[in-house]
């Protein structure tokens, strides 16, 4: 497991071992792709197909644009980033979080200000995390980073930037 820069200093991917890209890179490709999405709304017997494709690759590019106007414009993440948890409140250590736009939500941990790595994404249709598979290891995969990060004792901006340098020195 890695963790590559998507937008320097403020947005970073995990790119998991056997994975060809980044899960930022493979999300994007995932969401506007016509093939996965058609088979994903027959997997998960969406009725209106069609409707159902265009909508998740209209949220897929909006997002991108989205993520990509904030990080140019020096704008802050949290402005996309939100709570996992609706009812978090204050400043939290590795917060869960995610970002969304209709469907499609984006998760990631939240280092410090303006500093979140994701984890990865999932089309969300159904109201609970736990009650779909997609969502379901996506929450696994957030547990997973944070634990990950807290044995790195990663705990800010600082200790974070260490970790990419001992990783990058470690190749």
């Amino acid at each position: 497991m890695k963790i590559v820069t998507i937008f320097a200093d403020q947005l970073y991917a995990f790119h998991y071992m056997g994975e060809a890209e980044n899960e930022y890179d493979r999300l994007m490709e995932q969401w506007t792709d016509i093939s996965y999405l058609r088979a994903y709304a027959k997997q998960n017997k969406i009725a209106d197909v069609t409707n159902f494709v265009r909508e998740i690759r209209q949220d897929a590019e909006y997002i991108d644009d989205l993520i990509e106007s904030i990080a140019r414009q020096n704008h802050k993440l949290e402005s996309f980033f939100k709570p996992l948890y609706n009812l978090e409140m204050g400043v939290k250590f590795l917060s869960l979080q995610k970002g969304r736009r209709y469907k499609l939500r984006i998760y990631a941990i939240k280092i410090d200000e303006n500093l979140f790595v994701i984890t990865g994404g999932a089309v969300k249709i159904n109201l609970l995390m736990d009650d779909h598979p997609d969502t379901q290891l996506e929450k696994v995969k957030l547990n997973q980073a944070k634990d990950y990060f807290k044995k790195q004792q990663v705990f800010d901006r600082d200790s974070f930037y260490e970790l990419l340098t001992d990783d990058f020195n470690d190749e």
